[in-house]
């Protein structure tokens, strides 16, 4: 925070002004075209801002609303930017200082911006960034309580909930920028805290407390030496510190109380004819005592990450022909985590009354990355490229943990059950030394060549080639830790995939140009079931400007994927293709329109169990079952597809002089399908319309000032049932009026 009231006094001394957030007429850290700015000592300044008050009225679903836009009435200080250039170099502190901030006053996202420079001397950036991000969408985690159940609760938000604060801290100096020898410091800090929710299974699935807090301090330095002609060597120490502190709690839902007063919960699902958390969850008004069922529970792990890196590169055009690039760098990052798990309540599978696990964890990661890429001009129209990577790392890790497990003893007439008033058993201690390892392998290397024969055309060809080596060890329990480690087993993957491609571009006049890419890979193994096994990639570009005042652009980018594995049979596509224009004739009037259409697709067979049966499932014909492993028998293909639209409007008019008026559409429209695995599964967030018009008005009453209103309206509806849970649809009007100075 010293940092940040730093840089706030800094702007108010240079310019009295401070804070800021975009207008729709400026973007942060720019002046108009047609501000020269004015004279001050031996400086060119140019500055602005705006203030005003933001009215916002929402309807419906307001957690939806904060989800997606999350901006509160109030005042605000919408926007602020200050600029000074030295004319002549003759500063003595700086030559260039440039200040630029956004969202103050309440908005969820805020950012400032500071550099300055000295010619010659030395350059610094310094940036702070604040980011509150509230996530309700209601779907996410929902158990999606029947009606039919009884009690019938629904849960009405999403058990993993976030109201996080993220503050974002960046600070770097370079001196000497253009001397044969420069030095870089710089700084990172990265916190994120505040409340959130999570669920964790044991019997039933409690609502947890997740009190979420994160942080993150990066510093290094790296030096620069400049030895030869267009060459450049660096080095580069860095050093990340990584803090966790989230801890977890039974938090409150539904409330429930033992007949001896003691307060349990008896989790988020409520299904009692699937026996969620039972088929009787209260007796006489109070919590069955033979329930699944939580009196406490506590998760505690702190863990802290120490990561060292050092860094070695080379850049280089030393040669007239050949231009080199090339580094290595190596990590070796250390976690230690202490952990504490205590449980106490009621597992009625295994009648755990109580359970806790302590113990000591800690994990390396060692990695060493490296790359080299040479362009060697064959000819004036003919190039080599080849690039190579290889990288390397290594996760070993161990865990020496104490597990206490307490069975009660089953009690009445049989079936005997148990009950949180049955007799406890003496505890079963068990100690365990458990250990992991993962390690990778891969080689990449591209190589290719570039023919241009002319300003029109041009082509590239090329090969590419990576090789994975992955190494898993099974995780090896030793129940006596001084025994010492037997023989490690575990699985070793190799991959080998080839990928040739080429791409085209020409250019039949100066104002047309047109790119055109194609790539098929083919893979002689995989790691994982749906990794694709052949992969098509096909990418296309046109840009085009007919005049000065008009630009027009379209792509489109299509891949498949497929991995023929028998288990799986894994399918995949993304198809997406999208244009833009933008047309400004005059400084009286601009157009700008976009498109763009999104189609993806991924589908597999899965195994699963369960009492609803969609058609096609092939009963008990799973070809992986195991009973003693899993109890999924049933075998169907899940598939997820989604087909996304959108549509982007805006129009600046200028009838008169110091009259601007604004206007634009905005629609994002979804919609596709999945397999369903439970009938009370609604199908959104597939099925949506997003309506996002604005409009707006500056008006430059005096000199440097202008009076502005803008309107934006958001209109999300989903278009099919809700489900077992609140609504999601929403609307909102947000208006500003806002007064804006600039010079």
């Amino acid at each position: 925070m010293k940092l940040k009231v730093s840089y706030s006094l800094i702007a108010i001394v240079v310019s009295t002004v401070v804070f800021a957030q975009t207008s729709p007429s400026s973007p942060p850290g720019t002046a108009p075209a047609d501000q020269e700015g004015k004279q001050l000592g031996s400086y060119q300044v140019q500055q602005s801002i705006e203030f005003g008050y933001r009215f916002v009225d929402v309807a419906r679903s307001s957690e939806v609303y904060k989800t997606f836009i999350n901006q509160d009435e109030g005042f605000r200080v919408l926007e602020q930017t200050l600029n000074l250039r030295s004319m002549d170099h003759s500063a003595v502190l700086f030559d260039r200082l440039s200040a630029s901030s956004f969202g103050w006053g309440g908005d969820p996202e805020n950012a400032a911006r500071l550099s300055v420079s000295k010619n010659v001397w030395y350059d610094f950036n310094f940036s702070f960034r604040r980011d509150h991000n509230f996530f309700d969408y209601d779907l996410l985690g929902n158990p999606l309580n029947p009606a039919s159940s009884t009690p019938s609760i629904p849960v009405t938000f999403s058990p993993h909930q976030f109201a996080t604060t993220r503050r974002m801290y960046d600070a770097n100096l370079t001196i000497l920028p253009q001397s044969r020898f420069s030095v870089r410091l710089g700084f990172s800090r990265n916190r994120s805290e505040g409340p959130s929710f999570s669920s964790f299974h044991e019997g039933t699935d409690p609502l947890l407390f997740q009190n979420w807090n994160v942080s993150s301090n990066d510093y290094f330095i790296g030096f620069d030496l400049r030895v030869l002609p267009q060459t450049t060597i660096s080095y580069d120490q860095a050093v990340s510190f990584d803090k966790n502190d989230t801890n977890y709690s039974l938090a409150p839902f539904a409330p429930a109380f033992l007949a001896d007063g003691t307060p349990v919960s008896l989790g988020l699902p409520f299904n009692t004819p699937a026996n969620q958390p039972c088929r009787t969850p209260f007796i006489g008004g109070f919590a069955n005592p033979s329930c699944n069922l939580y009196i406490q529970y506590v998760r505690n792990q702190r863990v802290r990450t120490t990561t060292p890196t050092e860094r070695l590169s080379l850049r280089s055009n030393y040669f007239r022909r050949v231009s080199i690039a090339a580094e290595a760098s190596y990590s070796s990052a250390s976690l230690d985590s202490p952990y504490f798990e205590s449980f106490n309540g009621l597992v009625t599978r295994t009648g755990v009354r109580q359970f806790t696990f302590t113990g000591p964890a800690s994990t390396q990661r060692v990695a060493f990355n490296s790359y080299a890429g040479v362009t060697v001009s064959l000819t004036r129209t003919l190039n080599l490229v080849d690039s190579f990577r290889y990288d390397n790392f290594r996760i070993p890790g161990q865990w020496f943990s104490t597990q206490t497990d307490i069975v009660g003893v089953p009690v009445g007439t049989p079936p005997a059950v148990n009950v949180l008033l049955s007799p406890l058993l003496p505890p079963d201690v068990t100690t365990a030394l458990t250990i992991n390892f993962l390690g990778q392998k891969s080689f990449f290397n591209e190589i290719g060549l570039e023919y241009s024969p002319s300003k029109r055309v041009g082509v590239r060809v090329g090969y590419r080639l990576r090789h994975r080596r992955v190494f898993k060890l099974e995780p090896e329990i030793l129940a006596d830790p001084e025994s010492g480690l037997g023989e490690f087993e575990g699985d070793t993957i190799e991959v080998n995939e080839h990928t040739p491609f080429i791409g085209v571009w020409v250019r039949p006049v100066d104002s047309l140009r047109i790119n055109l890419e194609a790539e098929s890979m083919a893979a002689d193994n995989f790691i994982t079931r749906v990794s694709p096994r052949q992969r098509q990639r096909y990418r296309g570009r046109v840009n085009y400007r007919p005049r000065r005042w008009a630009s027009i652009g379209a792509s489109t980018d299509i891949t498949e994927g497929r991995n023929g594995e028998s288990d799986t049979q894994f399918q995949q596509h993304y198809r997406n293709a999208g244009f833009l224009a933008s047309l400004f004739p005059n400084n009286r009037i601009g157009l700008d329109l976009a498109y763009n259409y999104t189609n993806s697709l991924q589908s597999s067979l899965i195994c699963f169990n369960g009492s609803f049966t969609p058609p096609e499932t092939i009963l008990n014909g799973c070809p992986t079952f195991d009973s003693s492993l899993n109890n999924n028998p049933n075998q169907i293909r899940f598939e997820y597809a989604s087909q996304v639209q959108y549509v982007n409007l805006n129009l600046r008019f200028q009838p008169i002089k110091r009259v601007t008026l604004l206007a634009g559409y905005a629609l994002t429209h979804s919609d596709g399908h999945e397999t369903v695995l439970n009938p009370l599964q609604p199908p959104e967030p597939l099925f949506f319309d997003f309506h996002r018009p604005l409009a707006g008005i500056e008006i430059g009453f005096a000199p440097n000032l202008s009076l502005n209103a803008h309107w934006n309206y958001d209109q999300y509806a989903e278009d099919s049932v809700t489900g077992p849970t609140a609504p999601r649809n929403f609307h909102d009007n947000r208006t500003v009026l806002s007064l804006r100075y600039e010079f």
